[in-house]
Order: structure tokens, then C-alpha cells, then sequence
């Protein structure tokens, strides 16, 4: 086996393990130019491993280790000597890694305390979910504009519902309920992850303006899962769900040239 092809299996197995999390992906992928379709599922590949080493470690330690390792590559990206298969594959130099390693580094020292509203906990994903946004629509020429920008921080403290757990669920919702964060995991904290499911739903920017394809359906699948979680469901996007939701994404999509 030849370096190369070592290394297309190396960034196929990263993509089908983001997949295994975010399968309505591939729903959306039809939907881009062929020329563009790998670009598409390695970038999603590495958000998702960003995401993981930010916010979804068990933690400080490791969390601080993987994203530091994520950040120095990202500076090797900058230098043209990327060592990760997603990155040797994407094989972009001229992207701005340097802004993202640095976000890289703020996301691993944030602080563990409990923020006290939603706006507090998208603060605390703000650097992280800017960089990305900028990285992304240089990528796919498009919009790094605030909705860009707001829709990412919305996915990535999103997704942690999608663990079951309640990390990052705000004092006030908590203060609300009358809950303490020692019970999110147990049946009565369920409303109190229900509501804050509600809120993050409302803070996701409906329609990403002059966003690529992959954020506006990032965040359309993002949006239904959050409205479904607030109504207690926790379903995978179903697929004629997905392909309808995709194809809306598309047709307001901003494309390279």
C-alpha cells in the first residue's frame, strides 16, 4: 500500500466515524457540485474532531492535550506540513489555521464552571465557533459572518445534548427548576434539558446568510433535532426529513467563483 492510499483509508475511517454521529450528513452531500463533495465530508470529518477534543472529553486533562496536539496542527497546515490523514487529504495551505489554532488553545483552558445563562455558554464557544466559521468559508467561499458564526457556537454546545448529559446547561434553567447539575442525568432532570434544548433552538439563526452548504444544513439539521429533544424525542433526523432539509439548504448555498 502506497503512502497515499494509506492515507485516503486513514481519512476514511475519520469521516464514517463522524458520520456514525451526524448520518443526515450524507444527505446533504448529495446535494454539492462532485468537484466539491470530498472537501465536504473531510471538512465535516474535522469539525467533528475539533468538537470532540473541545467539548465532549471526559476531562481537563485530555481535553487539554487534544486540543493542543489539534492546534499544533493546524499550524503545520499553515506551514504545508500537515501529519493528520483529514488534513494531508483536505490539503489546504492557504486557509487562515493560525486563527483556528489559536481558538484551539482558548477552548482548552476554558473555565469548568457552570455558565449562568445561555448567552454565557455560547460565549464560552464563541472563539472556537468564530474560527471554524472563518476557516469554513474560506474553504467553501463563503460568509463568515456573525450567523455563520452563531449557528456553529449553537452546534457546538449543542451537541453535547446529544450525549445524554448535561454538560453546559446554564444556573439559570437550573435555578428555574430548582435542579442541581448532579441530576441532569436522572429523570427528573429531563425538563430542565428539554428547556434548554428550547433555548438553544431559538438562538440558531433560521437562515445563515451567504453561508455554504455545509453550516446552512448543519444548522437546519441542528435546528429539528433541537426542537424534537424539546419535545422530549431524541430521533435521528429521519431520511425524507433530511433529504427535504438538505435540499432547502442548498438552493440558498453560497458556492465557490
Amino acid at each position: 500500500m502506497t503512502s497515499t492510499e494509506g492515507g485516503a483509508q486513514g481519512a476514511a475511517a475519520f469521516i464514517a466515524k463522524a458520520r456514525a454521529r451526524e448520518p443526515e450528513m450524507a444527505f446533504a452531500e448529495v446535494f454539492c457540485p462532485r468537484g466539491l463533495r470530498e472537501r465536504f465530508a473531510l471538512w465535516g470529518a474535522l469539525v467533528f474532531e475539533w468538537r470532540e477534543a473541545a467539548y465532549e472529553l471526559s476531562d481537563a486533562r485530555p481535553t487539554e492535550a487534544k486540543c493542543a496536539w489539534w492546534a499544533d496542527e493546524a499550524l503545520r497546515c499553515a506551514q504545508s506540513a500537515p501529519r493528520h490523514p483529514l488534513t494531508i487529504a483536505l490539503a489546504a495551505p492557504g486557509l487562515p489555521w493560525g486563527t483556528l489554532a489559536r481558538a484551539l488553545v482558548v477552548a482548552s483552558q476554558a473555565e469548568a464552571a457552570r455558565p449562568i445563562d445561555r448567552d454565557a455558554a455560547l460565549a464560552t464557544a464563541e472563539p472556537l465557533a468564530s474560527a471554524i466559521a472563518t476557516v469554513e468559508g474560506a474553504l467553501f467561499g463563503a460568509s463568515a459572518g456573525e450567523d455563520a458564526k452563531r449557528a456553529v457556537a449553537v452546534h457546538l454546545v449543542g451537541e453535547r445534548l446529544q450525549l445524554g448529559d448535561g454538560g453546559l446547561v446554564p444556573l439559570s434553567l437550573l435555578a428555574r427548576h430548582g435542579n442541581t447539575g448532579a441530576e441532569l442525568g436522572q429523570p427528573g432532570g429531563e425538563p430542565v434539558l428539554r428547556d434548554w434544548a428550547r433555548e438553544l433552538a431559538e438562538a440558531l439563526p433560521s437562515d445563515p446568510s451567504g453561508a455554504c452548504l455545509y453550516r446552512r444544513a448543519r444548522a437546519a439539521f441542528d435546528g429539528w433535532r433541537l426542537r424534537e429533544r424539546a419535545r422530549g424525542a431524541r430521533p435521528l433526523v429521519p431520511p425524507f426529513r433530511a433529504v427535504l432539509l438538505a435540499w432547502r439548504a442548498a438552493r440558498k448555498a453560497r458556492w465557490p467563483g
